[in-house]
């Protein structure tokens, strides 16, 4: 107030509708005076909470105009490059990137790709009711993100496809059950070892971190959204809560998977500690946060909601406080599970900020990330649109960098634009 300044204090609310919409309701306070100038910065909001184009806090550039730039590029790239991917979870998050990037930009290229690619995926469905992963192996995981587009393309399938991806959903769901997958803790098995043709062999019923937030809670959420169904929906609530349970005090999230050596009940040794706590630590938290952001917006249960919100804090302080200075995370090499994965983070961060808590340091962690990739030389090291290497372990590693990147640009751009079902 001193020499006669404008400020601006924001106060944002969150409120419940009657039908458990939250709608942030945006306060403001004019506590001084300028003698020149008064400047004041919008941040318009839906009834999602989410941020409109006009004040988009996430963008790195003015007018977000570069980071949609990428987004269409990122798009282009898969029409053209990635329409057909035997590896059903890195074609999923393709095709659901390219499903965002229609509901932005408006090209429906982009659909017509993600259409034919949720057709080549019914395809694969055994007669079992699971899917091949695309290298020999039944991964429950990987599962859940190949379906999310089945989730994501739901509302511009038409009624003949919508049945196919419902019928097809319900009969994995089914099959998980028969197969005994669920453990009585609530979290979710694994898959099996080996598959061929529709016969899968080596059971592996070890309970998984990201089986039980993928499959356990995404597409159960989506289950009950789509049947109504309380049954999925205490499924998907048991599920997150086992996984939320096994978050250390310091607010990391292990990656639980006894087939590969990060045994849950084996914590003190070193070699398994470090397959825990260190190894998978940004790829877990992302894919993590991909079943919680679904659950919270669609289990219509408001004490589950608050639950969760509150649950889900030590693991976004300690995302905020292990950034890396050059805006991403993970110190892991560049092909790295870990780091590859860890764009699924900004998908997390944008949600809480825009249900939970408007946090400023969150909108600026997301901001250095997308400051990140719109530097040219930098998102090709981090393998974002890099073909230089299109065999082994690289062009693997670089085609989940650019899946996920891609579905993380977009949520930048649109915020929950991938999670409104």
């Amino acid at each position: 107030m001193a020499n006669g300044a404008w400020d601006i204090v924001v106060d944002d609310e969150i409120r419940t509708n009657s039908e458990g919409k939250r709608a942030i309701m945006t306060k403001r306070w004019i506590v001084g005076v300028s003698m020149t100038a008064c400047f004041l910065l919008t941040c318009s909001y839906t009834l999602a909470g989410t941020p409109t184009q006009q004040g988009n806090p996430f963008c790195s550039d003015a007018g977000c105009t570069q980071s949609k730039a990428l987004l269409k590029q990122t798009c282009d790239y898969i029409v053209a490059n990635k329409a057909t991917v035997p590896t059903i979870y890195v074609g999923g998050y393709y095709m659901r990137t390219l499903v965002d990037g229609y509901e932005i930009l408006g090209d429906h290229r982009y659909l017509d790709t993600a259409l034919a690619y949720s057709d080549y995926l019914l395809t694969k469905q055994m007669s079992n009711g699971f899917w091949p992963t695309g290298y020999g192996a039944v991964y429950l995981a990987d599962t859940g993100s190949a379906l999310g587009l089945f989730i994501s393309l739901y509302k511009h399938a038409g009624p003949e496809r919508q049945k196919k991806f419902l019928d097809a959903i319900l009969h994995y769901a089914n099959s998980i059950e028969k197969n005994g997958m669920i453990n009585p803790n609530g979290a979710f098995g694994t898959g099996w070892g080996h598959v061929e043709g529709d016969t899968m062999t080596k059971p592996i019923p070890d309970q998984y971190t990201l089986s039980s937030a993928l499959t356990g809670g995404e597409i159960f959420t989506w289950l009950y959204h789509i049947t109504g169904k309380n049954e999925y929906r205490e499924t998907a609530y048991k599920a997150l809560k086992w996984v939320l349970s096994t978050m250390r005090e310091d607010g990391n999230i292990p990656y639980i998977l006894a087939w590969e050596k990060a045994d849950w009940d084996k914590r003190g040794d070193p070699k398994n500690d470090y397959e825990l706590w260190v190894d998978m630590t940004y790829g877990t938290a992302g894919y993590v946060g991909e079943g919680i952001l679904a659950f919270d917006l669609h289990c219509d249960q408001p004490e589950w909601r608050a639950w969760i919100e509150k649950a889900v804090q030590p693991n976004i302080e300690f995302l905020l406080k292990t950034q890396l200075p050059d805006g991403t995370w993970s110190k892991l090499a560049q092909t790295s599970w870990d780091r590859t994965r860890s764009p699924g983070v900004i998908d997390y961060l944008v949600w809480y900020y825009g249900h939970v808590n408007h946090d400023p340091r969150v909108a600026k962690a997301v901001q250095r990330f997308d400051a990140f990739i719109l530097d040219g030389e930098k998102a090709k090291s981090f393998g974002l649109l890099n073909r230089g290497a299109e065999g082994g372990v690289k062009a693997s590693a670089f085609n989940t960098a650019t899946s996920l990147t891609g579905r993380a640009l977009a949520d930048i751009l649109s915020p929950d634009v991938d999670t409104k079902w």
